[in-house]
């Protein structure tokens, strides 16, 4: 397998794929828990052998969403979340063959 075929895989296997998407998935929607991404991507960085992972600053990507705002989106309730600049598949297998984090374009 490529570094492509690895990246995703990695991604299918912990539930962060979607099929219609493929490598256009959104990593770290606004709907996932802040400790859950960290550990995601702690895990990606030591997986792939990222050299710069401690450039990558996890407040800048991750939703730290409260208890009750958890609740309100999943009713479909819109917050006022501040955005947060996306990650997709596709930038992260651009991050496996470069071995080295980078923002996204």
């Amino acid at each position: 397998m490529d570094t492509t075929d690895i990246v995703v895989d990695y991604f299918k296997k912990r539930g962060y794929y979607n099929e219609e998407l493929k490598y256009k998935t959104i990593i770290n929607d606004k709907n996932e828990d802040f400790m859950d991404m960290e550990c995601l991507f702690e895990s990606f960085f030591k997986n792939f052998n990222i050299k710069n992972s401690n450039e990558f600053n996890v407040n800048k990507y991750f939703y730290n969403n409260f208890l009750i705002e958890k609740f309100l989106i999943k009713i479909g309730i819109k917050t006022n979340t501040i955005s947060k600049p996306s990650i997709t598949i596709a930038h992260m297998i651009k991050v496996a063959k470069r071995q080295k984090w980078f923002d996204p374009e």
